[in-house]
């Protein structure tokens, strides 16, 4: 793919990207999309915008104090929240950015930038997250509701490591995130990661 793309000219790669965004938009590029009729695709659009739309709450831009524990040191940031709904109110695209001032008299530097968007198959009935670190990883995850609009999304290592992070709304409307590890497989949990952000006006 690489050695195919340098060959051809910018404006043609240009054209053919948005070209084959457009078609996986129509869904033509999905072998179970193409199955369906136009009915059963309004259908499976509608379940998904009604799965998503528990989740509107989240839209906005938010912002507040955030606490790391990493071997056993606390850092408190300053995190701020970007969510937008996108493709066609079936997905929440959000980017986090994280600063903390490494000394009293300076200023606050970038210290986390990751990206991430949330989704939900009006086909196979699951909620994916799929997160993008800023180190250069990307994973996508399995997302499980939490009450009525928080939901939970997390992934597991070697040796037993798990790790999760749980997003629920306050009952002041904040946006509450707290993080945990296991290196027990799940049996015990540790907090490494906390937050409550107040959405900015």
């Amino acid at each position: 793919m690489r050695l195919f793309q340098s060959i051809l000219p910018r404006s043609r790669r240009t054209l053919m990207l948005a070209g084959g965004l457009l078609v996986a938009g129509l869904g033509l590029f999905s072998s179970s999309s193409a199955a369906q009729t136009p009915e059963q695709r309004a259908a499976t659009l509608r379940t998904a915008q009604e799965a998503m739309a528990r989740f509107a709450w989240l839209e906005g831009e938010w912002e507040g104090p955030a606490t790391a524990i990493n071997g056993g040191r606390s850092f408190t940031l300053t995190q701020r929240e970007t969510v937008q709904r996108a493709a066609m109110n079936t997905a929440l695209m959000i980017q986090g950015r994280g600063s903390m001032k490494t000394a009293s008299d300076q200023p606050e530097r970038l210290v986390f930038n990751a990206a991430g968007m949330f989704a939900y198959d009006g086909i196979t009935g699951r909620y994916t997250f799929f997160s993008a670190s800023g180190s250069g990883q990307a994973q996508s995850f399995t997302a499980e509701l939490v009450g009525a609009d928080g939901f939970i999304w997390g992934y597991a290592g070697a040796d037993g490591h798990r790790t999760r992070y749980t997003i629920t709304k306050t009952p002041a409307d904040e946006w509450h995130e707290i993080g945990h590890t296991s290196t027990d497989d799940g049996k015990t949990w540790t907090r490494m990661f906390e937050m409550t952000l107040k959405r900015k006006p």
